[in-house]
């Protein structure tokens, strides 16, 4: 796949070859075991959440980025789509929940999780998300700006039918 690898062997050239796909995704990758502790991130999805995929490893996904609703009431893990998912050996794929970052913020993200099989046996499961901050800020601009173009058409019709009444009375 890269021509650089030819040195190493066929083990290391495939786990480096993934290495650098992961670390090449724009979008934030990870990986979790059945007890929902991470066993790999890229670093763009450490980034996103404000950590280093250092920090993350080992750590309980669900506890540090998914834990609450947008309205900071708790989501138990059982609720969880994530864990859900990959617990029933089936994927999913969510857009309408909220990520929390290491400062406490949380951002709109879109992400799919998908179960990790050996042979006939869930080990666990992999997780893209990103964060759809700037998409969610402009379906509500585009939502305002109907809004305000249903109003205007319906104050000008008003306007018309008067016109038209005023019209219809002196003819």
């Amino acid at each position: 796949m890269f021509a650089d690898l030819h040195q190493l062997s066929h083990h290391a050239a495939w786990r480096k070859q993934l290495e650098m796909l992961l670390e090449a995704a724009g979008d934030g990758i990870y990986g979790v075991d059945l007890n929902g502790r991470c066993i790999f991130i890229n670093r763009a999805g450490a980034e996103m959440l404000g950590y280093t995929p250092d920090e993350i490893f080992g750590r309980n996904m669900h506890y540090l980025m998914h834990h609450s609703h947008e309205n900071h009431a708790l989501m138990p893990v059982h609720d969880c789509r994530i864990f859900k998912a990959f617990r029933e050996g089936r994927g999913c794929r969510v857009d309408d929940e909220v990520l929390w970052r290491r400062d406490g913020s949380s951002f709109p993200a879109e992400y799919a999780s998908y179960p990790i099989h050996d042979a006939d046996s869930v080990v666990g499961a992999v997780v893209t998300f990103s964060d759809i901050s700037e998409r969610k800020r402009t379906q509500l601009s585009l939502q305002a700006a109907h809004h305000e173009l249903e109003q205007r058409v319906e104050e000008r019709t008003s306007e018309l039918r008067v016109t038209h009444d005023a019209l219809r009375r002196l003819s």
